[in-house]
């Protein structure tokens, strides 16, 4: 009788093994999607929904050189990006945040968005913990040089309920969620307080108060859709620690007055980030 080789035999079933164990483990990344400007994934912070009722996912971008892609607001021109979670199974709510935008100017136009890499960190909430998680993005943006390219693409991402585990991918959505501002007023905002005051029907201030001096302030203003709005004057008190923005707001109808406005500021300075939704006083 010929007797098998014991050592060959436990190689195989190791291979076994870890075929199958390869094959169940969950995929925490979709496949890039490529064009000639970029490529785009779906990643995801934890390997599984293991009695998570929330999780961080990001929608990973890396561009071409000299092409850019936009914030939630692209100012004078660009396309934001939309995102459709319909289709998605288990999703209660999806929230994505904003890293600070840089701002580009072409051709007498300003714009914000970013160039080279942006991670959009996404808070997903689950509509049932512990049930496993099936994402379904349609994403539409625009990617752009001198001229704009719109895009539409879908994704797919599952996550099971055998692990939540970190993933590679978390410290990278990290790293691009500690650039979106925090909440001026919150526990972790160096910006503790912001009002906004009108002057007439169209001029109106920002004062923003700090915890740390301020070196050159910067801000964005948004409002409601078709309004814009241009920044006349910037002052720091003497300590540095409170800083006034004038500004004048062009808004879509004619009968719109700056005061009772709901607008959304953020304002920056070299790391320090906050925002806030106001009433224009």
């Amino acid at each position: 009788m010929r007797l098998l080789n014991f050592g060959y035999f436990c190689g195989i079933f190791a291979s076994l093994v870890i075929g199958v164990s390869l094959s169940l483990r969950a995929e925490t990344a979709t496949n890039w999607i490529n064009t000639d400007q970029s490529r785009l994934r779906l990643v995801s912070a934890v390997e599984g929904v293991k009695r998570l009722d929330s999780l961080r996912i990001g929608l990973q971008i890396k561009l071409a050189p000299g092409w850019k892609t936009y914030w939630r607001s692209p100012g004078d021109a660009g396309i934001p990006p939309q995102l459709d979670w319909s289709g998605s199974e288990n999703l209660k709510s999806a929230e994505i945040l904003w890293p600070l935008p840089e701002q580009f100017e072409a051709y007498g136009f300003s714009s914000w968005g970013y160039q080279n890499e942006v991670v959009f960190p996404i808070d997903i909430t689950l509509q049932n913990p512990g049930e496993p998680l099936d994402l379904k993005l349609r994403l539409q943006l625009g990617i752009c040089e001198d001229v704009c390219i719109p895009y539409t693409h879908e994704f797919a991402l599952s996550l099971d309920t055998q692990s939540a585990g970190t993933t590679e991918e978390a410290a990278t959505i990290a790293a691009f969620a500690r650039r979106a501002p925090d909440e001026i007023g919150s526990e972790s905002s160096i910006l503790t307080e912001v009002m906004a005051s009108s002057k007439d029907d169209r001029r109106f201030t920002v004062t923003a108060t700090s915890t740390q001096p301020l070196d050159e302030p910067s801000i964005i203003v948004e409002g409601k859709e078709g309004a814009y709005f241009n920044l006349l004057s910037t002052s720091l008190s003497t300590n540095r620690r409170q800083v006034v923005f004038e500004l004048e707001g062009h808004l879509p109808a004619k009968s719109d007055r700056m005061p009772d406005q709901d607008i959304t500021i953020t304002v920056f300075d070299n790391d320090i980030a906050g925002e806030k939704h106001l009433r224009v006083d």
